[in-house]
C-alpha cells in the first residue's frame, strides 16, 4: 500500500522575491500558475511559467523555486505509483481548460462535509490530461553540464542584456571560442546566439508579466530598439510579444473567474 494519497492539491500566494531552498518530493510535482510567475531550476536548467502554464517536476528531483513578482500557484503532489504514464522528465505544459478545472476542484478535496466519491475519477482524469497535454513553447533555458559551458550559462543568466561576444565569454571559460561553441551546440542544442536569444526571451516573458515597458524589457536586454526585440521575440515564440502576452493575460482572468469562492485547505 503507498505511503502516499494519490493526489495532494495545495494553494500557494508568494511575495515578490521569494526563494524556495532546494528540496525534493517523493511524489510527482505540478506547479500551476494562476497569477504572476513561478521559475523551477533543477541541475538541468531553468524553467518559468507564466499564467496558464505549469512545470512538471519528476519524483525525487531536487529543484528550487523563485517568484519575482506576487505569485499565485496551486500545487499537486501525485502518489508515484501514478507517475508511471506520465513525463519521465521536467517540463513546461500548457494547461488545458479541463486540466485547469480540475486542478480548481481538487483544491476543495479537504473541505469538510463534501462527497469525497469523484476523487478516484478525478485523479485518473488529471493524471490523463498530464500524459496527454502540450509541452507547447518551450520556457526552458537549459544550463549544461561541462563546467566550462555551467560558468558562462550561469554568468549570461544573471545579466541577460550583457553584450559580450562568444571570443569573450571563451576566454573567461578558460577555453577556446571553437570548444565553447562546440559545447553549446552539443549540449543545449542550440548555438551559442539561439541560446542567448532563448534566454532573453525567457526573461522577457518575466518581466513583461511584471507589467514593465516593452521598450523598457528591451533596451534592458541589449536590444537597439522595442522593433529589434519583436522581431527576434515573434521569431522565436511564434507571435509578437503583446498579442503572446495578451493570450497569457486571458488564461489568468479564466483561472481567476475559476477560483472564486474556493478556499484553500
Amino acid at each position: 500500500m503507498s505511503l502516499f494519497p494519490p493526489l495532494e492539491a495545495r494553494r500557494f500566494s508568494h511575495s515578490a522575491g521569494t526563494q524556495v531552498a532546494e528540496h525534493r518530493h517523493p511524489q510527482g510535482q505540478l506547479t500551476f500558475v494562476t497569477q504572476g510567475t513561478s521559475s523551477i531550476t533543477t541541475r538541468d536548467g531553468w524553467w518559468l511559467a507564466p499564467p496558464g502554464r505549469a512545470v512538471w517536476v519528476t519524483p525525487d528531483v531536487a529543484h528550487t523555486a523563485s517568484y519575482s513578482e506576487l505569485s499565485n500557484v496551486i500545487q499537486l503532489l501525485i502518489a508515484p505509483q501514478l507517475c508511471s504514464t506520465l513525463p519521465k522528465a521536467c517540463l513546461t505544459l500548457h494547461v488545458s481548460d479541463l486540466l485547469r478545472e480540475l486542478a480548481i476542484e481538487a483544491l476543495t478535496f479537504a473541505t469538510p462535509g463534501r462527497n469525497n466519491a469523484d476523487i478516484p475519477a478525478i485523479c485518473q482524469l488529471i493524471v490523463h490530461q498530464l500524459g496527454a497535454t502540450s509541452s507547447g513553447i518551450s520556457l526552458f533555458i537549459p544550463k549544461g553540464k561541462d563546467r566550462r559551458l555551467r560558468q558562462i550559462t550561469g554568468l549570461l543568466q544573471q545579466d541577460p542584456g550583457s553584450r559580450y561576444s562568444l571570443e569573450q565569454v571563451a576566454e573567461i571559460a578558460a577555453c577556446s571560442p571553437r570548444t565553447l561553441a562546440r559545447l553549446f551546440q552539443a549540449e543545449t542544442g542550440m548555438t551559442f546566439t539561439r541560446w542567448r536569444d532563448h534566454l532573453r526571451v525567457v526573461c522577457a516573458v518575466d518581466r513583461l508579466s511584471r507589467g514593465q515597458n516593452l521598450t523598457q524589457v528591451a533596451l534592458e536586454l541589449g536590444y537597439q530598439s522595442a522593433n529589434a526585440f519583436s522581431t527576434m521575440f515573434t521569431r522565436l515564440l511564434g507571435e509578437p510579444p503583446g498579442r503572446y502576452m495578451r493570450s497569457l493575460m486571458r488564461a489568468d482572468s479564466a483561472v481567476s473567474a475559476g477560483q472564486k469562492g474556493i478556499t484553500a485547505p
